[in-house]
């Protein structure tokens, strides 16, 4: 990616709210002013307000464009209760900008202004945007499935169904924002804002592509046994397609792994051959401990075949990442230690992370890796559903509620996994379908000028039992390409924005995770 020049300018912002909230606000609006290329000084005296280039306040301050903001949010967030069901929905066309004949902008939004006129938006955009990207419904609700997550069925996006996961509420405020702030910085002689997409250079916007090393073999002793015991529920069931399939695979293995010695799990050299031809990266994630049962079904395979694993992905110049297990979640002792052990194995440091089954909890997980010294992490979304969990087509900083303030941590968001898209408990779709659901959705990325992170297993690159997925994945590569996205690692994106923005290039104790 070539760097671009653009520095990061600050514009001043006038912020009406209370104490309480004023910290959040801004960290608000420095997220949805960052994909715009420019900082946020916030200003709290009425007597700066009119040279202000925006305004956040429950009265529209004279010549400078106003967004609303909200008592009934202030009372709700100060009393940490859950948000009411369809509390977003979508808002009629409101004016992006202060002439009566300027451009409209439709945005899904919560707390609509009791006063709308004179606003360049009928809700408050700051609070609903705090709510996604704080993950409040997380906070709030305390229903989880049996991994500790947050189900679907329980978020805001299921009690709201005007806001679509797959179509990022905030993107819609960017490009408000835009739209509000252009002509409002030409009238103050600024500097315009340079293109979306702009932190890319010469891309457009960028995908990482990561793989979870969940399980390195699937024909060990316990595999076998695995599929012995599926077949027979499937025969119970007369589910005859499963039980077909099961001895399939089995068949298969006899036939094609056994004379050469292979496995279906063990697909790196697809997986590494074709992003080399194609000139792309990506990140692996691999565990480095199994403390728990649901850390992996088969952990003295895996342990025996990791060093394997790790020097073929770092002999290919792949970045390798933590996949943290159940004592990685809220241990920090035990993820400091899982960090610099998988970095002294893979001869390389160790600066991201995603949680295996994306068991990471916003509110106490988020923290722990940044005292841990992780750079980014991504691991926030929902298996049930593809697209953006916090609302989001870009990279953000989380935001930590117990010390009110922004985490010197980057959350990359997960748009895509083929679990996701694949498994009969989620979406279930074929492969087909599937690459259409997932274009949709980083087309998303592509018109934000975001980047996001895409996830397919090693398991799915075998041709049988990828059942055309692994097709899905390059398919969606190339595309990234033809349209003028940069393909890479999870933490050359990261770095990329972190360097955007001004941002330190490690955070935390950067020490704890080196070889």
């Amino acid at each position: 990616m070539t760097q671009p020049t653009l520095p990061l300018e600050r514009l001043p912002v006038y912020v009406d709210a209370p104490d309480a909230f004023v910290p959040r606000a801004t960290w608000v609006l420095e997220t949805l002013l960052a994909p715009l290329g420019r900082g946020v000084e916030v200003t709290r005296d009425p007597g700066r307000a009119p040279q202000s280039v925006l305004a956040y306040a429950p009265d529209a301050v004279p010549g400078v464009p106003t967004l609303p903001r909200s008592d009934e949010a202030m009372t709700l967030f100060a009393a940490a209760r859950p948000l009411p069901a369809d509390a977003f929905t979508r808002r009629a066309a409101a004016h992006a900008g202060r002439r009566e004949d300027g451009p409209t902008c439709a945005v899904v939004a919560a707390f609509p202004a009791t006063r709308p006129d004179g606003f360049v938006a009928g809700c408050d955009l700051v609070a609903s945007a705090f709510a996604l990207l704080a993950c409040w419904d997380e906070y709030t609700v305390a229903a989880r499935d049996r991994y500790g997550r947050l189900p679907y069925a329980a978020s805001v996006f299921s009690a709201s169904p005007e806001l679509r996961i797959e179509q990022p509420a905030l993107d819609g405020y960017v490009t408000l924002l835009r739209a509000v702030l252009t002509p409002r910085l030409a009238e103050l002689g600024l500097a315009p804002l340079p293109r979306p997409g702009w932190m890319w250079g010469d891309k457009r916007f960028a995908v990482a592509l990561t793989h979870d090393l969940d399980n390195l073999r699937r024909w060990t002793r316990r595999g076998f046994a695995a599929t012995g015991y599926r077949a027979a529920r499937a025969v119970r069931r007369r589910d005859w397609a499963a039980v077909r399939g099961e001895l399939g695979d089995a068949a298969d293995w006899l036939v094609r792994h056994l004379p050469r010695g292979t496995d279906p799990f063990w697909t790196f050299p697809r997986m590494l051959g074709g992003e080399d031809v194609r000139g792309v990266s990506s990140t692996f994630y691999v565990i480095a401990r199994h403390t728990h049962r649901q850390d992996g079904s088969q952990p003295a395979s895996y342990r025996r075949l990791r060093p394997r694993a790790l020097e073929v992905v770092t002999r290919h110049g792949r970045e390798v990442g933590l996949h943290g297990n159940d004592a990685d979640r809220l241990d920090e002792a035990a993820l400091a230690a899982d960090r610099a052990l998988l970095a002294r194995q893979a001869g390389a440091e160790v600066r991201g992370i995603r949680y295996h089954y994306l068991r990471c909890l916003y509110h106490e997980t988020l923290p722990l890796l940044e005292r841990a010294g992780f750079t980014y992490d991504t691991s926030l979304a929902f298996a049930e559903h593809e697209g953006f969990r916090c609302g989001c087509s870009f990279p953000f900083r989380p935001y930590s509620l117990a010390e009110e303030r922004p985490l010197e941590l980057i959350e990359l968001p997960l748009a895509v996994m083929d679990g996701t898209l694949q498994q009969p408990h989620y979406r279930g779709l074929p492969a087909t379908e599937a690459a259409e659901a997932a274009a949709a959705v980083f087309a998303q990325v592509r018109e934000s000028g975001g980047a996001a992170s895409l996830l397919w297993h090693n398991n799915r690159f075998d041709p049988r039992l990828s059942r055309g997925y692994d097709e899905v994945y390059w398919r969606l590569v190339d595309e990234v390409l033809a349209r003028g996205g940069e393909a890479t690692s999870a933490g050359a994106v990261v770095t990329r924005w972190r360097e955007a923005l001004g941002m330190p290039a490690t955070s935390g104790s950067s020490g704890a995770g080196t070889a």
